[in-house]
């Protein structure tokens, strides 16, 4: 079994935007992609003094939210892994409560 991960993002005209982030031989490779792609959003957005739920709102309103999905059905594969989840802990992580 293998796996892909698709991010998907808000633009300004609220549109969403997909954008195929790679395709991955184990859970453990995408998991870690998902990770990177939501560490780079986070970055883009941070600023130094700012709050962690200041840095979790710009996330959900711009940042890249990766979805893991099994290639051979195309369906998500919900094994382990919440992109929101993560994103709001490395805010707290970046930025303290």
């Amino acid at each position: 079994m293998t796996f892909f991960v698709e991010a998907y993002s808000k633009s300004d005209n609220a549109e969403k935007a997909l954008r195929h982030v790679g395709d991955y031989a184990t859970l453990e490779e995408a998991i870690a992609a998902s990770k990177r792609t939501i560490d780079e959003a986070l970055l883009r957005e941070f600023t130094a003094g700012m709050a962690g739920d200041q840095l979790y709102a710009k996330f959900q309103a711009y940042g890249e939210v990766p979805c893991i999905f099994r290639s051979e059905d195309h369906t998500l594969s919900g094994l382990g892994f919440n992109a929101l989840q993560y994103a709001k802990a490395r805010c707290v992580e970046l930025c303290g409560k």
